[in-house]
């Protein structure tokens, strides 16, 4: 409730802050550019899908179409209550009578930490790039160069777990306080199951090299993809701007969307996220950008809502 009236006030301060009039006018001139403005996000879901699926082992891995609409679905719902928390566990049990949960987890997690990885590492990429290139308020700076700091000091863990090739982390952690403490966490059901998901996550992660470049690729490729997304909308508006620009809108606009996960609908984070790194740029639109984005995520939404799967049998 806490951040849902944040996101009020973010909603409240966006419409307060961006010129009405100069919004409704851009946003009519999206009607003929809506189609090609919602491709890159069709192809962006299909090929998020396609990054889970190679996510999970070969011999384990559910059909495309049954991924699909887990996928939306559980989107779907973590996007009206609170992202992370609500969605990916209901991954794991729409998959139950299909995958085992650990399996599900793993492969879950490991979509998540590539796309993740690979985001931060063309965001402080992106960041440099507007630091030294784009002009803009001094504030502005200072947000992406802590993100570039930010992104150096996840990315140097990122490097030191893929140096280890062999052996466990949580496992040795669960190791050493039952060592200290004399309790037997490992014989908790819950610590059990963490240690199972964490011990096929590395074999997934150190067993194919294959699978770590092919979700390398499709996260880079989604990432340009949402930054086409932006490009087509400021075009069709008449705000046509360059891939630096384009590409720094999206990575502020991504800082914004993991900082607001717990906003539902992300009301009011998303206008202002989008709105203001636009104006920041000195450029107009972003009321348009905020309404063209706000109109997609609903409409997957209820694209995820309308395909909901239902649990055939339960696991024995």
């Amino acid at each position: 409730m806490a951040a849902a009236a944040v996101g009020i006030v973010l909603f409240g301060l966006t419409l307060y802050y961006i010129d009405l009039d100069e919004t409704a006018e851009s946003a009519g001139r999206l009607g003929l550019a809506l189609p090609a403005i919602l491709l890159p996000g069709a192809c962006w879901q299909l090929l998020r899908t396609w990054g889970w699926a190679v996510a999970f082992p070969d011999e384990s891995r559910p059909p495309f179409t049954r991924l699909f609409r887990v996928r939306l679905a559980a989107d779907a719902v973590g996007f009206f209550t609170v992202r992370g928390i609500a969605n990916e566990p209901l991954k794991v049990l729409l998959l139950y009578d299909r995958v085992t949960p650990q399996i599900t987890a793993a492969a879950v997690a490991l979509e998540r930490l590539a796309f993740a990885v690979v985001g931060i590492a063309i965001a402080a990429l992106v960041s440099v790039g507007a630091v030294a290139h784009l002009t803009m308020p001094g504030a502005w700076d200072a947000i992406f160069t802590m993100l570039i700091l930010g992104a150096v000091v996840v990315l140097a863990l990122a490097v030191l777990v893929s140096r280890h090739r062999s052996g466990d982390y949580l496992g040795r952690l669960v190791v050493a306080i039952d060592r200290k403490s004399g309790k037997r966490l490992e014989a908790s059901r819950v610590v059990r199951f963490i240690l199972d998901v964490e011990d096929i996550l590395l074999q997934l992660v150190r067993g194919s090299r294959r699978r770590l470049i092919t979700l390398t690729a499709l996260a880079t490729v989604c990432y340009m993809l949402m930054t086409l997304e932006v490009w087509i909308v400021l075009w069709a508006v008449g705000e046509p701007v360059g891939v630096m620009e384009a590409l720094a809108v999206e990575t502020f606009a991504r800082l914004a969307s993991v900082a607001s996960a717990a906003v539902p609908a992300n009301i009011g984070a998303l206008e202002a996220s989008n709105a203001a790194v636009v104006a920041g740029l000195g450029l107009g639109g972003g009321g348009a950008l905020a309404l063209s984005r706000r109109l997609r995520t609903l409409l997957w939404a209820a694209v995820g809502l309308a395909l909901y799967p239902r649990i055939q049998e339960r696991r024995r």
